[in-house]
């Protein structure tokens, strides 16, 4: 089940989601964001999107960033195991 943004005026702070186990992938808008929830929550994981602020897509060298700027379409995917969800053996090992 992957969960709806919330309003940018309801955003928690990165560091509160990292105490409730959740894990910061990557930014992504319109389809990307899509295919990229989908595929997270078809794997098992919780999936949950904040509104990314411009200091998330501003370059710091290039220009300051304005944290309180939320930046239209474009989100933060967190992730983290469904609650009581068992732990998948890690198949990676077999390759190495």
């Amino acid at each position: 089940m992957v969960t709806t943004p919330v309003p940018s005026d309801n955003a928690r702070g990165e560091e509160e989601l990292l105490k409730q186990g959740w894990t910061r992938q990557f930014l992504a808008s319109g389809s990307r964001l899509q295919e990229a929830s989908e595929s997270y929550a078809s794997i098992g994981l919780e999936v949950h999107l904040e509104p990314a602020q411009a200091k998330d897509l501003a370059c710091s060298e290039c220009q300051p960033p304005q944290p309180s700027a939320t930046v239209e379409g474009w989100y933060v995917i967190y992730t983290r195991p469904k609650v009581g969800a068992k732990s998948a053996p890690n198949d990676m090992d077999d390759l190495w």
